[in-house]
């Protein structure tokens, strides 16, 4: 389970990878996260927990 002090929005994500916002809104197609791992709460806005964090930055570096 996840501790929500360490869940990150959209845009703290982006700005740990060097990313766009709209780029990790894309970039969450192509990995696998699971609902306690990635949940949407907005149009353009999503919650990270640090695994899925990792999962995005995995994915990254392998493109």
């Amino acid at each position: 389970m996840c501790d929500v002090r360490t869940v990150f929005t959209t845009s703290e994500v982006a700005e740990m990878l060097n990313l766009t916002p709209s780029y990790v809104l894309r970039l969450i197609s192509t990995v696998d996260l699971s609902p306690s791992e990635f949940r949407k709460v907005g149009k353009r806005n999503c919650l990270f927990s640090e695994e899925a964090v990792q999962k995005l930055k995995n994915r990254k570096n392998s493109m």
